[in-house]
């Protein structure tokens, strides 16, 4: 699941919501008036799908529905949702950001929101695991955010301090998308058990363990404030503004993301001079808004999730034009195969 919220002090203005990509389901339609008898067309160019008078806090999108959550209007909701998920469709923004659903199945929910205790009865088999339950180790701080993708999951923490830390976990088969070492028997360093390594600076865990991400912590441009996961990529996003992706070279390249420079090493991206004020991650894409409000895209654009019209792929980071009248870009979402961008209509560029 991928969110994209709404920047503070700017909630009560109208909003729109532009989208491109994959719409099999109708999840880019909002709207009677939107929709057709016939079977939906995916769309190749960002669209403006949706107008909010009252500011929208957050939007969610899901394989084959979207959930965009208001500022006064409630929770909007689009396309085919199972039925096993309709509880999601009533929880409140802040429980999203500490639910996430692997595509193998597996859920995750760091159980400190009350509401998500309910789900369990609602959710298909294998049932949600509360992270309490996957210790050790403790994963120390209160979860901000929690996010998945293909073959595992990662976590960003906060400490009373103010300290933040990524954590990882998943497949072991996909290691690469840990963006961290695991033990070994062949390790230098002594042994406690089957399952952890003591280092100089840190613990070892398997992969099926949450364990900090060592190269995400006393970053040059601050700490990590969000992170983006799709397919086999990651992403995280400093206060400064910096953005570090890593995950499975191969399967990446193979997705059509050769061109981002995939590595099981945390590796800075760079686009031009600018400054990254927010990133999503698809299947096989990535999205980016810089702070003076571009949008570039790179990867997949098989269901025009580029929004680059009939391009096959985008090799490279490429900007994106935006028919947004006096409004400006102040978010981006992605779903596995479609994307959104959040507009302000507020007059000037904050």
């Amino acid at each position: 699941m991928r969110t994209v919220g709404c920047p503070s002090g700017r909630v009560s203005y109208p909003m729109e919501l532009h989208a491109t990509g994959l719409n099999a389901w109708g999840q880019l339609h909002f709207g009677k008036n939107d929709r057709s008898n016939d079977e939906p067309e995916d769309l190749s160019t960002f669209t403006r799908v949706l107008t909010v008078d009252d500011g929208i806090e957050a939007v969610l999108p899901f394989p084959s529905y979207t959930l965009v959550h208001t500022k006064t209007s409630g929770i909007l909701s689009t396309g085919l949702i199972p039925q096993d998920q309709l509880p999601l469709t009533t929880l409140p923004h802040p429980s999203h950001s500490h639910i996430a659903q692997a595509s193998n199945g597996l859920s995750i929910t760091n159980d400190i929101h009350p509401p998500l205790a309910n789900l369990s009865a609602f959710l298909p088999q294998p049932p949600w695991i509360p992270l309490s339950t996957l210790l050790p180790p403790t994963i120390t701080g209160t979860i901000t955010q929690l996010v998945s993708y293909t073959a595992g999951f990662a976590a960003l923490t906060t400490s009373p301090s103010g300290d933040t830390q990524v954590y990882t976990w998943g497949d072991e088969r996909y290691a690469a998308c840990l963006g961290r070492d695991l033990p070994s028997s062949s390790s230098p360093h002594a042994q406690n058990d089957t399952n952890t390594v003591e280092t100089d600076a840190h613990t070892l865990v398997d992969a099926t363990t949450p364990g900090i991400v060592p190269d995400l912590s006393d970053l040059p441009t601050g700490p990590i404030t969000k992170l983006a996961a799709g397919g086999y990529v990651l992403a995280a996003l400093t206060a400064g503004r910096d953005l570090y992706v890593w995950g499975h070279p191969g399967r990446a390249a193979a997705a059509g993301l050769g061109g981002l420079g995939v590595s099981d090493e945390i590796m800075p991206v760079v686009i031009e001079d600018f400054d990254i004020d927010d990133v999503a991650v698809g299947e096989a894409h990535v999205v980016v808004l810089t702070t003076s409000g571009e949008v570039f895209v790179i990867g997949s654009n098989s269901n025009g999730q580029l929004g680059l019209g009939g391009v096959e792929c985008a090799e490279e980071w490429t900007r994106v034009a935006v028919e947004k009248g006096e409004g400006y870009v102040v978010g981006v979402a992605a779903g596995p195969k479609n994307s959104f961008l959040l507009v302000s209509k507020q007059s000037g560029r904050q």
